[in-house]
């Protein structure tokens, strides 16, 4: 048996061959072309090693690994794809202490000799798809927040009564509209009301009356606002608002794909269709859960494995006569964990076992954040069990131990 270990790097990526004694046989780099990948099959060919007698691996770093493995496992290859966080470990136990691609590809050979090694999970075709999309929306709705955050602090500095007036909400569909051609309450305090009334009029749904307009126009020329950088505050606060729209347009396309793809015919079902039985829990949270779970959950043994893998436990800190156990780790996927999270907020109103949990972790003695946590836990290992056995939810049985 011969032991493939390949470093992926962005242009080019280092090969190196081990047989079963651990005997270097070959070792080179090409680069990522496709040509070169055909190179690689004939470089092992004049090696007179054939690709049935291989076992590959590869580490699942950034996005450079995927096209390579896909073009292995096209070709025969018995591909290993191998946590970067393992091998580290592994790299450690053989006193590697310098990093280079030929270090990191024979670590990687050596790692898959030993047969101790455990095989990250590659998707299928629709969870993938359902990864790209909930990682992209998680951080465009991060983008959207922080746009949002600029927004109501120019808007206190250029129009700080603007709360106080009718549309009071800078990013509904009227006050979007008005504060790109008016920025400022300089600018609004030079427009006749029937200007603004011909805006609002024109979106469905609006019904401001003209009352209304004019007490905005009054909120405006009795602004505090000093009227510093007018022009350069008013473009800045147009840029914004383009930007929030543009992510909002994006953000709801998405959902549109992922509310299709969860979504089949009267006579189908989909991966997790199962987990919607749950109150509180919606098809974004299910994407998310999906996207890194898998169809069935087979690659987490147990409970205690997903919790650690999505870090979903204490991070303990020690220095000197410093003590701090409650801070969350950061380890894992943090687009499961803000949606898992964000469901636990939604199982509060809809999901009365859950804010039982919520209630008792508050009466211990717990903050909000933390008891909100703790139902986010158990909403995972509740969905895993759910995707391992295919049945809706059961409070019943779920909570008949608690």
């Amino acid at each position: 048996m011969f032991y493939l270990g390949i470093d992926v790097a962005k242009k080019s990526s280092r090969y190196l061959v081990l047989d079963s004694e651990g005997k270097r046989i070959i070792s080179f780099s090409l680069e990522n072309l496709k040509e070169r990948f055909h190179n690689l099959l004939s470089r092992l060919q004049e090696a007179k090693i054939e690709s049935k007698d291989i076992l590959a691996g590869l580490e699942a770093t950034g996005w450079f690994w995927e096209n390579l493995y896909q073009f292995l496992q096209e070709k025969g290859f018995k591909i290993i794809l191998l946590n970067p966080y393992y091998v580290n470990k592994f790299r450690e136990a053989l006193a590697k202490k310098a990093k280079t691609d030929d270090i990191d590809a024979l670590v990687i050979a050596n790692l898959l000799r030993t047969g101790e090694y455990m095989n990250s999970v590659v998707p299928e075709e629709k969870i993938q798809v359902l990864r790209e999309y909930t990682n992209l929306r998680y951080e465009f709705l991060r983008t959207l927040q922080d746009y949002k955050r600029k927004v109501i602090s120019l808007l206190g500095v250029v129009f700080p009564e603007y709360e106080r007036t009718a549309l009071r909400n800078p990013f509904g569909v009227a006050s979007l509209q008005i504060l790109k051609e008016f920025p400022t309450a300089k600018d609004l305090a030079l427009v006749k009301p029937r200007h603004i009334e011909k805006i609002v009029r024109s979106i469905q749904g609006n019904n401001f009356d003209i009352k209304e307009i004019q007490s905005l126009i009054d909120w405006a020329k009795n602004s505090i606002y000093s009227g510093r950088a007018q022009k350069a505050r008013g473009v800045s606060l147009r840029m914004l608002l383009n930007q929030i729209q543009n992510l909002n347009s994006n953000i709801q396309e998405i959902d549109k794909n992922i509310e299709d793809i969860l979504s089949p015919g009267p006579d189908d079902s989909f991966p997790g269709e199962n987990l919607l039985s749950i109150p509180g829990v919606g098809k974004k949270t299910v994407a998310a859960v999906l996207s890194y779970l898998g169809v069935d959950g087979s690659s987490f043994c147990s409970a205690k494995k997903i919790t650690g893998y999505v870090g979903f436990f204490p991070r303990l800190y020690e220095s000197g006569e410093t003590r701090r156990e409650n801070r969350i780790s950061h380890r894992g996927p943090k687009v499961l964990r803000w949606a898992l999270y964000m469901s636990a907020v939604s199982c509060l109103i809809h999901n009365k076992e859950m804010r039982v949990i919520y209630q008792r972790k508050i009466s211990q003695g717990k903050t909000e954040k933390q008891a909100l946590i703790v139902v986010a836990k158990k909403l995972l290992q509740i969905m895993l069990a759910m995707l391992k056995s295919g049945e809706p939810y059961n409070p019943i049985q779920v909570f008949a131990n608690t």
